[in-house]
């Protein structure tokens, strides 16, 4: 399998100042996995992604440090535009693995040795949705979209479930939700104890209120989330077991958003806004966003879409953009203080 040079290019944002750098520049789509999904391993100096090269797409391995890209899979390709959804990936950080669908075969790839094996076939006419490592690496997680026979059922319902994510430091905990239009489906965000064996529901909405793109903070106790409610947006989070659940209503809105905690969220604006917009947690509620850098994404697909995730160490912002007219990969530094960039509403457009 193939290595590539360092692609990447470092620039500063013209509007905010920011330290960016592309590390991907290739004449394809490259993605890193999805927001709530862990891109990262050995110990936070490399990443996993997807990439679309050699007219296939495939995972790849990218040195944050030496930008050296390394081939990892080499994937029979199914008919042009078909794929694989790789972007649902999970890295286990704990054992540096990479777990991920082909076709119904759930893999699992050793990252130190490349050994990679089959641990999972799903019947025929399935389909999964994103996958979630538990916290000891034990454990693989993800949805499908009907009863599976001859494997160990932890719960099933006549719902759509959907964003399987396990608690990054719990290995019995992890969160699912009802997918569908937020305001449509019956409840959204539900908590499983593995110790238990039963879901129950995490922030019941009262009217008007609606919440999604849930996730966990680092301390994998605490689970963030935004919506709104009558008319105002909301950033919230709640303990696991429902307690301390509290939102609090912020300026402007935004797609999806992450945090390791609740001092600072990322959000990437959707198709609203063209800049990645952070969020400071002050003595009365998130104080007026301020913009990071400019990401310019079209937000046409799926793949195509911002999905700001913060480092390991909080220290930047990995995310993708098709600015350039392909999928590439971005990391963005935060600096010490939010006050040197500056707010978002004296960026136009925002």
């Amino acid at each position: 399998m193939k290595s590539y040079r360092s692609e990447r290019a470092a620039f500063t944002d013209p509007d905010t100042g920011a330290a960016v750098v592309r590390y991907t520049g290739w004449r394809g789509n490259s993605n890193h996995l999805y927001f709530t999904n862990n891109s990262f391993y050995d110990g936070g100096r490399r990443i996993v992604f997807m990439s679309d090269r050699e007219n296939a797409q495939n995972l790849y391995s990218l040195d944050l440090e030496s930008g050296e890209i390394e081939q990892l899979t080499e994937l029979p390709q199914p008919p042009y535009p078909m794929g694989y959804g790789l972007h649902e990936s999970f890295v286990d950080p704990v054992r540096d693995a990479c777990c991920f669908f082909v076709d119904r075969t759930m893999m699992r790839l050793d990252l130190r040795t490349r050994a990679m094996q089959a641990i999972y076939e799903m019947p025929p006419s399935f389909r999964h949705h994103i996958l979630s490592v538990s916290a000891d690496g034990r454990y693989v997680y993800t949805s499908i979209f009907a009863e599976v026979p001859g494997a160990r059922t932890i719960w099933e319902e006549d719902a759509f479930l959907a964003h399987v994510n396990a608690s990054p430091t719990d290995p019995d905990l992890l969160t699912f939700c009802h997918e569908g239009a937020w305001d449509r489906v019956d409840h959204r965000l539900w908590l499983l104890d593995l110790r238990v064996g039963t879901p129950r529901k995490l922030h019941p909405c009262g009217e008007g209120e609606v919440i999604g793109h849930e996730y966990w903070y680092a301390d994998g106790r605490r689970i963030g989330y935004h919506g709104h409610l009558r008319g105002a947006f909301q950033l919230g989070v709640t303990d696991w077991d429902g307690a301390h659940d509290r939102a609090w209503t912020f300026p402007f809105r935004t797609g999806h958003i992450y945090s390791l905690d609740e001092r600072i969220v990322v959000g990437d604006g959707s198709r609203e806004g063209r800049y990645i917009r952070l969020w400071a947690l002050e003595a009365d509620g998130y104080g007026p966003p301020r913009a990071l850098c400019a990401h310019n994404c079209s937000f046409k697909t799926q793949e195509a879409h911002v999905h700001p995730r913060f480092t390991p160490d909080g220290r930047a912002v990995l995310y993708t953009s098709d600015e350039t007219g392909y999928n590439q990969i971005y990391l963005a530094r935060v600096p010490e203080s939010l006050r040197d960039l500056p707010p978002l509403s004296a960026l136009s457009p925002i």
